[in-house]
């Protein structure tokens, strides 16, 4: 157990900090493209990744989740495993390449045509990557981990950036993206010394199909409810609000990305290891649980607070018109973070048909509210309509959990408290900041109001939290010796 622990705060650390670095180069990417790129750019590589996602999903058929729950695991395994993800990416690029001209003529942009084309290839890099890498996770193991995601993100924001400078359109956008994915595709092999083979074994693709079916599954409702909202408004409102509604899914999801999704990475093979002792999952999974609600929710106080002034200094004045969006998908990016801490003890223990019943219902929430809200209320109507799903599927995920584990009630209360009460404190002391600051302008605004609130809740959680903080601090410290024993 020692062991475990061990390797989960070290992974978390390199983790969370590796996470840190990616979605700050992310913020600053995405500041600077807001200026030299128009909404339009955005939403055609907006709507571009949303068919490469598309295809991805629909054919990903969870083996990378049914090699980490695998309690043995040999070279055949991996072999097949590694065969089959090069054969779907070939096909893959065949669909893409072959449906381009169709998918364009949905978005009324011929030009798109061109562009699904050139990011197809992204398929065959992803097929071809080393299926090795795989045991950064299941090991516990994210130090190289880190070392991949960062690297192949900064040479993608970097690319990014410059080839804006030089195209000054969507193009860098689908260049970029290729860059990352072949980066990413050379690094897999020089950071793990694994080296696949071409091998097929029937048996053990049927094992890994077997468990991946509910994977899969909830990786087909998982897509349509995160990008069939894409979708709509491209269609329906068009690509200049495709790229405002994109924009602010992404300022909204960030506690999600860089907190939440790398929690449940680590999480999974933790529950994984300890899945026959469930008062161990209990243990540790209220400690995931808090330190997320620590983050999560005064990071979504704080973008609903600031919006507007993070927008006029950050983006621009031509982004304004996202504000009233991004306030509502911040509500999305809580219920959405919150379920993505609790996800993995379903399938960490060998009930992944949980998470396969709770994302049908959402999915039925979703078609049953997305088109009525959107026509009714347009950007605002959809931000309403996806946050009320991943609501739904966040009480059903808490029951769920409460059937699996001993005093769920309990555990969310007492992980619950200090993060709600500090969160409420730094809320009021924004408000009081924003009214000193009233009639500023922006930049000083949000500073100021920014400083106030970070200030109130790190005081109030460290007075909430002084007890533990001081038996971290006596741990720490080696005990003085007196004179008799010296």
């Amino acid at each position: 157990m020692r062991n475990i622990r061990s390797r989960m705060v070290q992974s978390i650390s390199w983790s969370l900090a590796g996470n840190w670095v990616i979605r700050g180069v992310g913020v600053l990417k995405m500041m600077v493209l807001a200026r030299i790129l128009s909404p339009q750019d955005f939403g055609v590589i907006g709507a571009a990744l949303l068919a490469i996602n598309c295809l991805g999903v629909f054919s990903d058929v969870g083996i990378g989740a049914a090699l980490i729950q695998k309690k043995d695991v040999d070279r055949k395994d991996l072999d097949t495993a590694w065969t089959m993800t090069i054969v779907r990416g070939i096909v893959l690029f065949a669909l893409l390449f072959a449906a381009a001209g169709i998918l364009a003529d949905y978005f009324a942009r011929p030009d798109l045509k061109a562009v699904f084309r050139v990011i197809a290839v992204c398929f065959v890099l992803e097929g071809f990557t080393n299926i090795g890498i795989l045991f950064f996770q299941r090991d516990i193991d994210f130090k190289h981990k880190v070392r991949l995601d960062v690297v192949s993100d900064l040479a993608g924001s970097i690319s990014a950036v410059l080839l804006a400078l030089i195209l000054n359109d969507f193009w860098a956008l689908v260049y970029s993206s290729v860059i990352w994915r072949l980066i990413y595709f050379g690094l897999s092999f020089r950071l793990h010394p694994y080296r696949p083979r071409f091998c097929w074994d029937r048996k053990r693709a049927a094992h890994l199909i077997h468990f991946g079916k509910h994977v899969f599954w909830i990786s087909i409702v998982t897509f349509v409810v995160t990008n069939g909202d894409d979708a709509l408004v491209g269609r329906l409102l068009g690509l200049d609000l495709l790229g405002y509604y994109t924009m602010a899914y992404a300022i909204a999801n960030l506690p999600v990305t860089s907190l939440c999704e790398t929690l449940g990475r680590i999480s999974f093979p933790v529950y994984s290891q300890m899945q026959d002792d469930r008062k161990r999952v209990r243990e540790a999974f209220q400690k995931i649980f808090e330190s997320a609600l620590m983050i999560l929710l005064p990071l979504t106080a704080l973008i609903m607070m600031l919006a507007e002034d993070f927008i006029a200094v950050f983006l621009g004045d031509r982004w304004l018109a996202m504000g009233g969006v991004l306030k509502v998908l911040c509500l999305l990016g809580l219920f959405r973070g919150l379920s993505n801490v609790i996800a993995p003890v379903h399938l960490a223990v060998n009930h992944p048909e949980i998470q396969s019943r709770n994302k049908t219902v959402e999915l039925m929430v979703f078609s049953l509210l997305i088109y009525p809200f959107i026509t009714r209320w347009g950007l605002i109507g959809v931000g309403w309509a996806v946050s009320a799903v991943y609501l739904v599927g966040l009480i059903m995920n808490v029951e769920a959990l409460s059937r699996l584990l001993n005093d769920v009630p309990q555990v969310i209360y007492t992980a619950l408290r200090c993060p709600l009460v500090a969160t409420a404190g730094m809320v009021l002391s924004a408000m009081l900041a924003g009214t000193v600051s009233n009639g500023w302008n922006p930049l000083p605004r949000f500073f100021l109001s920014g400083f106030a609130a970070v200030l109130a809740f790190l005081l109030i959680a460290a007075w909430m939290k002084h007890g533990v903080i001081m038996d971290a601090y006596r741990r720490m410290i080696p005990p003085k010796l007196d004179d008799s024993t010296a």
